[in-house]
């Protein structure tokens, strides 16, 4: 079959979670269909970037006009929050480029998929009738966005681009034939925010490539950390990128071991490096910042730790990072939030304060045989539940053709949802200008 996935941002090089999973999850699908990747870039401006990430996946990211870069960056001034993916439900023109040969490569596609619901509008209406159209969320973005714009500056703009996140999120979420969201809280969220049917709504969970995390024996382990000249101090890891909730999660979670009296060292790995830390306060522990690392040694970082940090407090969907814990081997210390999206017990310590953070230094659980029977637990977890091929399958699993009397009880049941209007929404949504030429 062909597939078409829409994105608002290019996929490689692979700095986030977002591009893991779609790298993740399409390079297994390929493996029996021929997936196209379009992309919509404001980073990228001088050409169009076509390329391969296997035989049967390929990716062309169109690079954003200078108008609509221009608005950008004026957005960005106006309100000091990052709104590209949401510019581009209305106020963005898109490019002639963008708009043709992406017209031309849904129509023919059997399978037409809006990862995020920013570009949701296009790829529905520009899909053949007996295409299957699945909204896939990573997060319940009217939710995340709320989290994200909070703050910012002028607040009636904000105001309205949340009203075009709920229209256009509702709007993915009735027309397509299948929805998929991370995690049962988001399918719950999202049934309910938009009076869908639960039914229609699939879970095909944040993953890890397990093969990838063979197990460290001590040996090996001792090796890297002499290395890292630490000693016998205990090791985290903590794994990120640069987003909001990430660097908040960190932040929070260096004052519970301060307040707790860790004495060891944090490595931290990934584009969090980058974050702007200007008034952070001095911790009594060391910090190694590795910034954006290649693959082989962000396994070895996490396999040679003693523990992770999955300390979170903001934030949607799942994190990614948990999965790599859970795979690596690494012992997991995790609050309530930060173990969302893990529906099994036994695969991680809990510590959502200081006092319990403290218990768990203290005893030094990593080197017990309770530690020992977590991590294992986690691991399993990861391979029989969160192995991207199991993913790929939930998904891929929607491409069958759906029987005439099941599509039309589907579309029955949508038309019989309440149509409730979205908030302070003015008028009513459009492709942009120059998808109708």
């Amino acid at each position: 079959m062909k597939i078409v996935v829409l994105s608002t941002f290019d996929v490689t090089p692979i700095r986030d979670g977002g591009q893991t999973r779609y790298v993740s999850v399409y390079k297994n699908i390929a493996k029996d269909h021929d997936v196209t990747l379009l992309a919509y870039d404001y980073r990228q401006n001088d050409h169009i970037r076509r390329y391969k990430l296997a035989d049967r996946f390929d990716v062309i990211s169109f690079p954003a006009t200078t108008g609509d870069q221009h608005h950008f960056w004026h957005i960005l001034e106006k309100t000091r929050r990052l709104a590209h993916d949401v510019l581009c439900i209305r106020e963005y023109h898109l490019s002639d480029e963008f708009v043709r040969d992406a017209r031309r490569i849904i129509e023919a596609a059997d399978v037409v998929i809006s990862s995020h619901p920013y570009l949701a509008l296009l790829g529905f209406g520009f899909a053949k009738r007996n295409a299957i159209k699945i909204y896939e969320s990573f997060n319940v973005e009217f939710d995340i966005k709320e989290q994200h714009f909070r703050g910012g500056l002028c607040p009636s703009q904000l105001a309205s681009f949340m009203d075009w996140v709920y229209y256009a999120e509702r709007m993915a979420c009735r027309e397509a034939n299948f929805v998929t969201a991370v995690s049962e809280g988001d399918a719950e969220r999202l049934a309910e925010l938009y009076d869908v049917p639960r039914s229609l709504i699939t879970v095909a969970p944040n993953g890890v490539d397990c093969s990838r995390y063979p197990l460290w024996d001590k040996a090996s382990r001792s090796e890297l950390r002499g290395k890292l000249q630490i000693g016998d101090k205990p090791l985290a890891a903590f794994l990120g990128s640069g987003y909001g909730p990430n660097v908040e999660s960190y932040f929070k979670a260096r004052q519970l071991l301060s307040e707790a009296g860790f004495d060891g060292a944090v490595a931290l790995i990934g584009s969090i490096a980058q974050a702007d830390r200007t008034g952070w306060p001095e911790v009594p522990f060391d910090e190694l910042w590795f910034d954006f690392v290649d693959e082989d040694l962000k396994i070895a970082l996490l396999s040679s730790a003693d523990f992770a940090l999955q300390l979170v407090f903001s934030g949607g969907g799942t994190n990614l990072k948990l999965f790599d814990y859970m795979a690596s081997g690494c012992l997991i210390v995790a609050n309530e939030f930060g173990a969302r999206g893990v529906g099994a017990d036994g695969w991680s310590v809990f510590a959502q304060n200081a006092t319990e953070l403290r218990a768990l230094l203290q005893s030094r659980v990593w080197e017990t045989d309770r530690g020992d029977a977590i991590r294992a637990k986690a691991r399993a977890i990861a391979n029989e539940q969160f192995d991207w091929a199991i993913v790929a399958e939930k998904i891929s699993s929607l491409f069958e053709p759906m029987p005439m009397e099941a599509s039309a009880i589907a579309d029955g049941s949508k038309s019989s949802s309440k149509e409730a209007p979205p908030p302070a929404l003015s008028e009513e949504p459009r492709l942009p200008a120059s998808s109708t030429r």
